[in-house]
């Protein structure tokens, strides 16, 4: 906690306020908070805020608290890590190591491994204007700081406090000691670009003259700036890159930068300079300098060939560091191919060193490693030579090796890391099949590692030729034990000469990308297979799926096609469902497998059902908005009917305007601005269509439960707006306010609430459920008030039970598409194995609600039918409808045996849903 003031009595009672700086601690279970959580808690505290202190008889006012130093259990290792704008000093970096480099003397980190014993943790960075000025970085404080240590086992959390200038405090599993300084101020991190200088090798120089005198003129600048804002700000540039330039520096006060505060330093700022946005500032490391958002920083190998590289991520924090230093095993290699004179010649030496390297280094999982085992490979595939048997059984070691599980995520990284036209497992995959294609055989021969199987048959045109059947399974591998596919190649389809070699590789199911030229959301799921000829030949292939998870009738028979940067193609090849398995037929040889859609619902009935569906839906929206505007001023006459048309035409008007801006979503861009402007649209209003399906349900159990009670028609007009369209913006506002700036507002296929980051799709999944419930509730009571007998009624005969029966359904008719609870038959199709038949109801249901909206909203209305029926000339039938239903309605009904009951009046629940003309007494049948 920083700046504190703590008020206490002293002589002759006066108050004198003490400031101290206060240092606290907190050991945290895994399970009770997260570091962005504490985090985001923090920010939003009020400050300052007092804390009466009753064993000094005062009060302790907070001015700031700021996080530092998170320790925590990783991989069985304490690793205690500094937050933002604070370091680890030198000393305890080269002493407990740095979590990803070796630091060197008078580096900073910002993590380290193990608890610290000497009693300081992470500390503000050094403030000068030339960092290697100093041999050893400045102390600034830590005061004003909290520290959260998250280990195993769990432990109950604990808070220590102080106010001397050293403390030991014990924590659970370890002991912890804190030093105290005074002086600290808070620090906020900025980043602004000048357009009008241009960028040069020598900002990079912190001991350039450009760079200081730069430096210090940016310097007062951007100080002069802020102290228009907070006098007490100081202002400390960390370093500069490109974009023209950029700007990268700390602003220190007193107390932190309130938002007011830098929304007022902006405005000034916008009318010369661009302020970068806070979650693109770009990163700052003393080992790896001043990096853009976005972009990779490189830095030398410690005693290794290579690099160590990390992305510069969002709100200034580089992202992981990736290991691309080659192994000094694996370089030696990769010195000798590219400086042999004679290749071809020391090929057999150099597989069989590469395969034994690959097989015993420990470090071939590291990117850097395996980039360059394929490099020599490819070098490899390119020699015209004659490959031996012994030549492949070493060149498929190697393969093996490469692409064991421990490798996957490395092939990842390398090709999240790696532009497309350069992907790596393209460029290997072919290696392989070039290099297999020159081996020169006599006989048959198999090679069988754990991550790839290799048959190999040679063609005797002498012989009597039986075809090719060759089955891969049994791969000793957990996750792919279960992988198979049978190759089968007829006898009159086989080459002439030469031999039929194919390869069986389970792990690349993870590791080939997944991009097709025929549509998107796939996956390879079936075992990846190469068949090598010298000829194309047609083939016929047996899959086995990797598990039961996807919709076996969207698998595709796919070929990887090396071309460009490399896909799945589908050119030649057809697909057929026998039982569990997929049979594929292709017209040509290379690198096969299968790939499926995740497991939806991909049914054509469907498609056809949701398109008319919303289409009849939107022209009933039409026609209900345009018949409420014709029958407006005959049917909201008295306050119920009044409301009750409000919320059916704002139902109406909501509904048809989310469907409109979700048409609109399905042809911009996802990366546009206009997506962002669709998502918050089709968001609040659908919101909207939610919350006005509750003002009715709400107006519906009003009327039920408070009979003699009436609210005027402003005061339920006010009440219906503020809960349609107020609380759907607050929530859609809030949504967009919280997610859009950290970029997982909208979903990465589609212009709607993101899912995978934080959730934003809770905003409309939790309201909507939520009245859901609500109208559910209110359904179940005018069920029961349908039920209740009124009071004088003899009991019912047979007659009337099915005509209360049949009055019940009719309610619940009219009730589930205007509460809307329609929606809650989509609750079941969230699982991934519901039936089919939700999936139906479900759709048919929603499609087609605006015109169920027109039905039971507005033609069930008997007071909207008879106007409708005037307007158009028809009153005769009009009246002849009224008296059948006026005949109807009173046969069920025996008169009341007293005066006083004939008093009471019977609830007709589709009078009151539908109240006919001005008499309030008409919204209820009387008994005769």
């Amino acid at each position: 906690m920083e700046g504190g003031r703590l008020a206490h009595p002293v002589d002759a009672g006066l108050n004198q306020q003490v400031e101290y700086e206060i240092d606290v601690e907190v050991s945290l279970n895994e399970n009770d908070i997260s570091e962005d959580l504490l985090k985001l808690l923090l920010n939003e505290l009020s400050y300052p805020f007092e804390l009466p202190i009753e064993s000094l008889n005062g009060t302790l006012k907070i001015y700031n608290i700021t996080l530092t130093t998170v320790c925590q259990s990783v991989n069985n290792e304490i690793r205690c890590t500094c937050d933002d704008q604070f370091t680890w000093n030198s000393t305890f970096c080269r002493k407990y190591h740095s979590c990803s480099v070796n630091i060197t003397k008078d580096q900073t980190c910002d993590c380290i491994k193990d608890y610290p014993t000497e009693g300081t943790f992470c500390e503000l960075a050094p403030i000068t204007t030339t960092p290697t000025q100093s041999t050893a970085p400045t102390i600034v404080s830590s005061i004003g700081t909290s520290t959260i240590a998250s280990s195993t086992p769990r432990t109950t959390p604990t808070m220590v406090s102080q106010t001397t200038s050293t403390t030991t405090t014990p924590t659970t599993g370890s002991k912890t000691t804190r030093t105290t300084t005074t002086g600290s101020k808070a620090t906020r991190r900025f980043a602004i670009q000048f357009t009008d200088l241009n960028f040069t090798k020598e900002l990079r120089d912190s001991s350039s003259p450009l760079y200081k005198s730069l430096s210090q003129n940016v310097k007062t600048l951007i100080e002069n700036i802020y102290k228009e804002v907070r006098p007490d700000a100081e202002v400390n540039i960390i370093g500069f890159t490109n974009g023209s330039v950029v700007v990268l520096y700390d602003v220190r006060t007193n107390r932190s930068l309130s938002d007011a505060d830098i929304k007022s330093s902006s405005k000034i700022l916008s009318e010369k300079y661009i302020l970068v946005p806070g979650d693109k500032i770009p990163c700052s490391d003393p080992d790896y300098g001043t990096t853009n958002y976005g972009e990779t920083a490189e830095i030398p190998c410690d005693g290794q060939t290579g690099t160590m590289r990390r992305k510069c991520g969002r709100n200034g924090k580089y992202e992981a560091e990736l290991n691309f230093c080659i192994s000094s095993a694996i370089n030696n290699i990769l010195l000798q191919v590219e400086n042999s004179t004679d290749l071809e010649e020391n090929l057999p030496n150099l597989l069989e060193q590469l395969s034994n390297t690959t097989t015993t280094e420990q470090n071939i999982t590291t990117p850097g490693n395996v980039q360059a085992v394929v490099g020599i490979l490819t070098t490899f595939s390119n020699l015209r030579v004659n490959v031996s048997e012994t030549d492949m059984e070493n060149f498929i070691k190697t393969v093996s090796s490469v692409i064991a599980v421990a490798s996957i995520n490395m092939w990842k990284i390398l090709t999240s890391t790696t532009p497309a036209e350069n992907n790596t497992s393209s460029q290997f995959l072919e290696s392989v099949e070039k290099f297999t294609a020159r081996v020169s055989q006599e006989n048959s021969f198999n090679i069988s590692e754990d991550n790839v199987q290799l048959n190999a048959v040679r063609i005797d045109p002498q012989n009597n030729r039986s075809g090719i059947n060759v089955t891969f399974d049994n791969f000793n591998i957990a996750d792919y034990s279960n992988l198979s596919a049978n190759i089968i190649i007829a006898p009159e389809n086989l080459p002439k000469s030469g031999s039929v070699i194919t390869i069986g590789y389970p792990t690349w199911i993870d590791i080939l990308p997944n991009n097709t030229n025929f549509g998107n959301n796939f996956l390879i799921h079936g075992l990846v297979v190469t068949i090598i000829t010298k000829e194309s030949v047609n083939v016929e292939m047996t899959f086995s799926p990797r598990n039961d998870s996807f919709d076996i009738n969207t698998a595709t028979c796919a070929f990887w096609n090396f071309s460009g940067a490399g896909t799945w193609d589908n050119t030649g090849c057809d697909s057929e469902i026998i039982g569990e398995e997929i049979k594929c037929r292709c017209e040509h040889v290379t690198l096969f497998s299968i790939l499926m859609s995740p497991a939806t619902i991909d049914d054509i009935a469907l498609d056809y059902i949701t398109k008319i569906g919303v289409a009849v839906s939107m022209g009933s929206l039409v026609i209900t908005i345009i018949i409420e505007a014709i029958v407006w001023k005959h049917v909201t006459k008295n306050t119920t009917s009044y409301t009750r048309h409000v919320g059916i035409l704002n139902i109406a008007v909501s509904l048809l305007v989310a469907d409109i801006w979700f048409i609109v979503a399905s042809t911009v861009k996802l990366e546009s601005d206009a997506c962002a402007a669709a998502t918050f649209f089709i968001h609040f209003f659908y919101l909207a269509l939610f919350f006005w399906m509750l003002t009715l349900g709400l107006l519906l159990a009003y009327r039920l439960l408070f009979l003699f009670h009436e609210l005027s028609k402003s005061v339920m007009t006010g009440i219906s707006f503020s809960i349609g369209y107020l609380c759907p913006l607050i929530i859609s506002v809030i949504t967009v306010g919280v997610a859009y700036p950290r970029n997982y507002y909208i979903r990465d296929d589609a212009c709607w609430l993101g899912w995978k980051e934080e959730y934003p799709l809770l905003a409309f999944i939790i309201p909507a459920l939520a009245i859901i419930a609500i109208n559910i509730i209110i359904l179940m009571i005018v069920i029961v008030k349908l039920l209740r007998p009124t009071i004088g009624d003899k009991p019912r005969g047979h007659a009337q039970e099915i005509e209360k029966f049949k009055q019940i359904v009719r309610s619940i008719a009219v009730l589930t598409p205007i509460l809307g609870l329609t929606w809650a038959f989509g609750i079941p199709t969230f699982q991934e194995d519901s039936h089919i038949a939700f999936h139906y109801i479900f759709t048919i249901l929603n499609a087609f609600q605006g015109f169920f909206i027109l039905i039971f909203g507005t033609f069930m209305d008997n007071k909207v039918r008879e106007v409708l029926m005037k307007k158009f000339s028809l009153a005769g039938l009009s009246s002849q409808t009224k008296t059948v239903q006026s005949t109807s309605t009173s046969k069920p009904f025996p008169k009341p045996k007293y005066g006083f009951f004939a008093k009471k009046e019977s609830c007709d629940f589709t009078r009151q849903l539908h109240p006919s003309d001005n008499n309030k007494s008409l919204s209820y049948s009387t008994p005769k």
